[in-house]
């Protein structure tokens, strides 16, 4: 009785659990791990391409809530740019929610309903661009950080926030396989993904 109470708990929080890991994870990676792979300077972030996989498997209420996570823990190891990572996470996951995650029905049946095609983007290719929009916002409230404290802007300066953003685009594309798989997606247009053929009402 108690092994099968067990089983059923553990099905029902299964998602939650491997979210919750994977977000810990995240973060621990990006303290511990991610300086020692310094690119041109600069440190890849992975915390990026989680927000990104969450936001397009799971939808807008788990990436603010990952985003507001990641602002908290960030502001309190960078100090020394007060508020900006407190605001720019969840700001950031808000936004990439309103672009990439998945369409409602409703919208899918009203665009359908005017011609159009009415479906949701492949979720591969809508992962790594949710990731690349996050971090060129990101970058971009950095360099408008920078340029607000008096100091001059200059190519390198446009450069990293560039290589940046392509650096953890590419960081994006070689984890989403493992942590789609890990969150119960497979690495392919699933069922629930691809779009729905319409079926008139009338």
């Amino acid at each position: 009785m108690v092994k099968r109470r067990l089983k059923r708990l553990w099905r029902s929080t299964r998602r939650l659990t491997i979210i919750l890991a994977i977000v810990c994870l995240g973060y621990l990676l990006q303290v511990c791990v991610m300086p020692y792979f310094e690119i041109f300077g600069i440190t890849p972030s992975i915390m990026f391409p989680i927000m990104a996989i969450v936001t397009v498997c799971f939808g807008r209420l788990s990436a603010t809530w990952i985003g507001v996570f990641y602002g908290l823990v960030m502001e309190s190891m960078q100090a020394n740019v007060t508020m900006l990572n407190l605001l720019i996470y969840p700001v950031t996951a808000l936004l990439t929610c309103a672009l990439f995650s998945d369409k409602s029905q409703q919208q899918l049946e009203y665009e359908r309903g005017i011609g159009k095609a009415g479906r949701n983007t492949n979720p591969l290719i809508r992962t790594p661009a949710c990731a690349a929009v996050a971090s060129a916002v990101y970058e971009t409230v950095n360099v408008a950080y920078i340029y607000l404290r008096g100091a001059d802007i200059t190519g390198i300066n446009i450069l990293r926030a560039l290589v940046a953003v392509v650096i953890n685009t590419l960081l994006t594309v070689v984890i989403m396989f493992p942590v789609r798989r890990w969150f119960g997606f497979s690495n392919r247009v699933e069922e629930d993904e691809a779009p729905k053929p319409y079926v008139s009402k009338a």
